[in-house]
């Protein structure tokens, strides 16, 4: 496995690893914020970098610790609250996208919200597939909580991890909240 040191200065790509809610998840950032994560689980480093290649052009090193701002910010997302610390590239998505997501990072910890209701935040509220499409393409879908959206009725609808995975990472939250 290569790693290299961070270098502050000049654009980098890098991958590191970090743990929440108990799951192991690579996070890929470059010195404008995250831009990606996948379950370690569910993917290998080298499939993951691979994905990264294919998407950005660029060619992503792990490194073996995360800068001391993603750090912070993951210790706040666990904490319960939304972390100010970090810093996103998402500037390739569309604004609409962009919109879903930052509404959907205001959903506090441990709580769920409806696609309508994104949509009416988003001022689009006929746009609740849309939203659907929204967080479906999320590239940071822990981080950027698209998993504490959920149907009209309160089932858990779709996730892009399967629907198991929603209800157990929302369950987690739930305990998780009742111990912070």
């Amino acid at each position: 496995m290569k790693t290299q040191k961070i270098i502050t200065g000049k654009k980098f790509y890098h991958v590191g690893l970090v743990e929440i809610l108990e799951e192991p998840l690579w996070l890929a950032f470059t010195n404008s914020g995250i831009c990606a994560s996948e379950f370690k689980n569910m993917t290998s480093l080298k499939d993951f970098k691979k994905q990264l290649k294919e998407k950005t052009g660029n060619s992503f090193l792990r490194v073996n610790s995360l800068p001391k701002d993603i750090k912070e910010g993951i210790n706040q997302w666990k904490a319960g609250s939304w972390p100010s610390k970090l810093k996103f590239e998402i500037s390739s998505y569309s604004p609409f996208q962009q919109k879903v997501w930052k509404s959907c990072s205001r959903i506090p910890f441990g709580e769920t919200t409806t696609y309508s209701e994104v949509a009416r935040d988003v001022n689009n509220p006929k746009a609740q597939r849309a939203v659907g499409s929204a967080l479906g393409a999320n590239p940071i879908p822990l981080i950027i909580p698209c998993h504490r959206v959920v149907r009209n009725d309160r089932r858990v609808g779709s996730y892009a991890y399967g629907s198991h995975l929603k209800e157990l990472l929302l369950e987690r939250e739930n305990y998780a909240k009742v111990l912070y």
